[in-house]
């Protein structure tokens, strides 16, 4: 048994009402999670908002990981924050993904309701509405069948930025401009090419729904508009499946373990099992970095460096797929609607693909491929 001192940062953003100064645990036979519980019974928090590391080197003690692994004594200070309120990333996800497949179907449907007149979509735009609805169906469920997420919950406010990313821009803003009767993609590809028939500013530009004259030449670009459709629909297929299996291999080099048993020999048996999955890693960077905490109980996750298709290019072609499947449908519509959401969707996931380009370095040093880029191939 150890007695452990509690004790909140200098300045918290969220003080903690009730917090125990002083917890006594068994060290060899307790988890993280039976500390949480501890703390929990006290100041009322579920141990999802909760976040401990030791006082004296700043490691974060992972739910779900024993208490044995970290160096500690009686006397040892652990510090406590409040994280604030927090969602599964799963429910996250399904909750983004599902409100542009309802948008699009929405304003793809009820023609009336949404533009106060009927009129017969173009191949164009019924490709798109199909496009799009796929690629969001298939996003439902890779977040319910396939992915095991390194983090399992995030920031209840997170919420807010994915409801405005997806629900508005990939939803109500693209459908509206997708489906207009007299978007882009209801003009055939010579149309758009005739100087005749192009908007002559940018306000007409914007309320028809089209892009820069850039956009429509290299759509138009092909002979045909029927020609473009079938070659673009080929490169989207390409960059879908693509897609896909680049969550698979993520997928299958996390390893996830039941929660395990944290008596003497069960302990044991699992650091056995753990030792071999992580190779070389110490105890303690495996606690504080390649674990993550499951309410539900599915237990532990190690991450490996990822390799294979795609992976030998770049650090995350599971993006750089994904963006050539947006910059197809961009095409496909040529919609302002559809660029401004490829600029947006691009930035953010560069912005994600930097960090996870550097958290790969910082993690596995110099066995991580130099030659790697970040996103694009052969780019920096």
């Amino acid at each position: 048994m150890v007695l452990l001192f509690l004790k909140q940062p200098a300045t918290p953003k969220l003080p903690i009402i009730n917090l125990p100064a002083v917890v006594e645990v068994d060290r060899e036979e307790a988890s993280v999670d039976d500390l949480m519980n501890a703390i929990q019974s006290s100041t009322k928090l579920a141990p999802s908002r909760l976040k401990l590391c030791l006082a004296s080197s700043k490691t974060v003690l992972v739910p779900n990981s024993p208490l044995r692994v970290y160096d500690m004594h009686d006397g040892t200070r652990v510090f406590v924050k409040d994280i604030g309120p927090q969602i599964h990333r799963r429910t996250l996800l399904l909750t983004a993904y599902s409100g542009p497949v309802f948008f699009h179907i929405l304003f793809y449907y009820c023609q009336a309701l949404v533009y106060g007149t009927t009129f017969q979509h173009t191949a164009s735009q019924i490709l798109a509405f199909t496009l799009i609805t796929l690629h969001f169906a298939k996003r439902i469920f890779e977040t319910i069948f396939v992915h095991v997420f390194y983090r399992l919950t995030v920031s209840f406010y997170s919420l807010y930025l994915y409801l405005f990313h997806y629900w508005l821009l990939s939803g109500v803003f693209m459908a509206y401009y997708i489906y207009y009767p007299s978007c882009a993609a209801a003009t055939s590809a010579s149309s758009l090419i005739d100087p005749t028939t192009s908007a002559t500013s940018p306000t007409a530009a914007f309320e028809s729904g089209t892009c820069s004259s850039s956009i429509s030449l290299l759509s138009s670009a092909l002979e045909t508009e029927e020609t473009s459709l079938y070659f673009l629909s080929a490169v989207w297929i390409f960059a879908e499946l693509s897609n896909f299996e680049t969550h698979l291999i993520l997928a299958n080099l996390r390893i996830r373990y039941p929660r395990p048993s944290y008596s003497s020999a069960a302990s044991n048996a699992f650091s056995s099992r753990q030792s071999r999955a992580i190779g070389s890693l110490s105890a303690a960077r495996f606690a504080s970095s390649m674990a993550s905490y499951s309410s539900s109980g599915s237990g532990i996750v190690a991450q490996r460096i990822p390799k294979g298709y795609g992976f030998d290019l770049v650090s995350c072609p599971n993006y750089f797929f994904e963006l050539l499947a947006w910059t197809v449908i961009t095409l496909i519509t040529r919609s302002l609607a559809s660029l401004l959401f490829l600029i947006a969707a691009g930035l953010h996931m560069w912005r994600k693909a930097a960090r996870k380009h550097e958290m790969y370095k910082k993690e596995f040093g110099s066995q991580y491929p130099k030659y790697r880029k970040v996103l694009i191939p052969y780019v920096k």
